[in-house]
């Protein structure tokens, strides 16, 4: 006797299947991939969000695999568990008096660290470059100072030749002007780092220079990353930001990013 496949099980599946070879996917590719249409999909990606199986970033709108399937499915297929985490306070984070944007930045490894969930929108008050996906200079960005600023000496300079194997040139010379260590050490003092003015601004980029400031996410484990706070510096600086109050605002939320990691029980990257 056979037995009868269920048809909705099977799209699903694929879903599933597609997600876990290609990543996060955006509803068009999905369709593309699976040839399933966008009232089916849409029905199959909310249940699964439901369940815990997708999730949806917040500005992108694309979808991946959640980090809470384990390893069914293998790491690079899923979500970053601090990603998850950190999407209410994120959210929340974004309604502050001039509705500055954020990135959250974790160690992906040795000189590797990544813009892995963002609150960036696009419009002529925004920073309107995607910051998914990026992966800031160890010594310009906001978040690679504030990074290396909280690791242990011998952990520090581990991921600065690693990052160094592979840096333009511009943070290749930015490295041998010998500014590093007093960076650090006065990005340790005030509590955050700041971002390099034009950095990330080549001559070809006709877009508005980008401010930021970005403090450290800690458990008692180590640091796991940092979150930070962007604005177009045409419309403010970075004295407008840290007089408003935005800064313990941005602390208290890499805090709650912090505890909800601890009560997780999410290591600290080695």
């Amino acid at each position: 006797m056979s037995i009868k496949r269920i048809r909705a099980v099977d799209r699903a599946l694929l879903v599933i299947e597609v997600l876990s070879q290609s990543g996060s996917c955006s509803l068009s590719e999905l369709r593309q991939k699976t040839g399933l249409d966008n009232a089916g999909l849409l029905r199959i990606l909310g249940t699964m969000i439901d369940r815990g199986w997708v999730r949806q970033l917040i500005v992108e709108k694309r979808y991946e695999l959640s980090h809470s399937l384990g390893d069914i499915l293998g790491a690079e297929a899923r979500a970053h568990p601090m990603a998850e985490i950190a999407v209410p306070i994120l959210l929340q984070l974004r309604q502050n008096p001039y509705s500055l944007p954020s990135d959250l930045c974790a160690i992906r490894g040795f000189g590797q660290f990544e813009i892995i969930e963002s609150t960036r929108l696009r419009g002529p008050m925004a920073p309107g470059r995607t910051g998914l996906g990026l992966q800031p200079s160890l010594f310009q960005s906001a978040h690679g100072r504030v990074i290396l600023a909280h690791m242990s000496d011998e952990i520090r300079e581990t991921h600065i030749q690693a990052f160094l194997n592979r840096a333009r040139k511009e943070d290749i010379s930015w490295y041998n002007s010998g500014r590093l260590d007093t960076e650090l050490e006065i990005t340790r003092a005030r509590g955050y780092g700041i971002r390099e003015e034009l950095y990330w601004e080549p001559p070809f980029d006709e877009t508005p220079p980008i401010g930021a400031i970005a403090v450290p996410i800690i458990t008692a484990d180590g640091i796991h990353g940092s979150l930070s706070l962007l604005w177009l510096e045409e419309h403010l600086s970075a004295d407008n930001v840290l007089r408003s109050g935005l800064l313990d605002r941005l602390k208290a939320s890499a805090g709650d990013i912090s505890t909800k990691l601890s009560e997780g029980s999410i290591p600290a990257p080695d």
